[in-house]
């Protein structure tokens, strides 16, 4: 069984060594951001949500835990405006070597219970198109496509 739990100072710095250039080159895939510009936006944006790191109010940055006690991934969620029946899910992932395993599964279960007992009653999430098996792990939990943004390079 997975466990989420908040991340420390530590963890956090090494998140954020991981994070913040995976998803500039995730943006410049998309064709967002041009490669130029795309680390110094993606740092940009996670100060913007994030400007107090782990103690940002409304904001919950966690590790997920397998039953031994291994680090497997790692979960963000907050929320986007003064609503507290809406969160969103800013980041997630389950390391590759601990994949095909049911912890993202199980990851999202413990998420919904834990966002439940904090008065939420929706979750949004923005998953990259390309992304074909977080999209089908998200349709698995019940989540539904609510916008769908398309592109052509011409």
């Amino acid at each position: 069984m997975i466990d989420l739990v908040p991340m420390n100072e530590t963890d956090y710095q090494v998140y954020l060594a991981k994070i913040i250039p995976e998803y500039a080159d995730e943006k410049v895939q998309a064709g967002n951001w041009i490669e130029a510009e795309a680390l110094e936006r993606s740092r940009m944006e996670f100060e913007h949500y994030l400007p107090q790191g782990i103690h940002t109010p409304r904001h919950f940055v966690g590790k997920l835990l397998n039953e031994s006690g291994e680090p497997v991934g790692f979960l963000w969620y907050g929320f986007l405006n003064e609503s507290i029946d809406t969160a969103f899910i800013f980041d997630f992932e389950i390391y590759s070597a601990f994949r095909r395993r049911g912890y993202a599964s199980q990851a999202m279960a413990v998420l919904e219970a834990q966002a439940k007992a904090q008065g939420v009653k929706r979750l949004e999430l923005h998953v990259f198109g390309n992304n074909t098996p977080a999209r089908e792990l998200y349709k698995k939990a019940g989540y539904i496509e609510t916008n769908v943004n398309m592109a052509k390079e011409i």
